[in-house]
């Protein structure tokens, strides 16, 4: 298991899965997905431009726990629908496992489960659900 593809939501990163990269010396390629910008007015966009920096910021910042465990760990910032964005970027990255799952800021599912659903259902690869 070389890469492990991990959809995040900036949830408490599970210990499992950090350990569970060690084991199998896999490169992380850890990925966030925000919705796209449609028309949008010039206020909008500034505040949508700060809100990317802030999730890049967050999203590098977890990266940088797995790095912490000496696993090479790339951080990912697309543009998408999550629901065509995973599957495709684990297709692109030939990802040997996909991990979806735990609690974003909210308490909610990370993805939720019909996205989970979604993603489980159209991937060719493994998908790892983690509660």
């Amino acid at each position: 298991m070389n890469r492990i593809m991990v959809a995040t939501n900036f949830s408490p990163l599970n210990e499992k899965l950090i350990d569970l990269a060690r084991v199998y010396s896999s490169t992380v390629y850890l990925l966030h997905v925000v919705l796209p910008n449609e028309d949008s007015s010039y206020r909008d966009k500034k505040g949508m431009g700060q809100e990317f920096a802030e999730e890049s910021s967050e999203l590098n910042l977890q990266a940088q726990q797995f790095r912490n465990q000496g696993i090479e760990t790339h951080a990912l910032l697309l543009e998408g629908i999550a629901t065509a964005a995973i599957p495709e970027e684990a297709d692109r990255l030939s990802a040997d496992l996909i991990v979806l799952g735990g609690a974003g800021k909210s308490g909610s599912t990370v993805l939720g489960d019909d996205l989970v659903h979604k993603i489980v259902k159209q991937s060719q690869r493994p998908v790892l659900v983690f509660p």
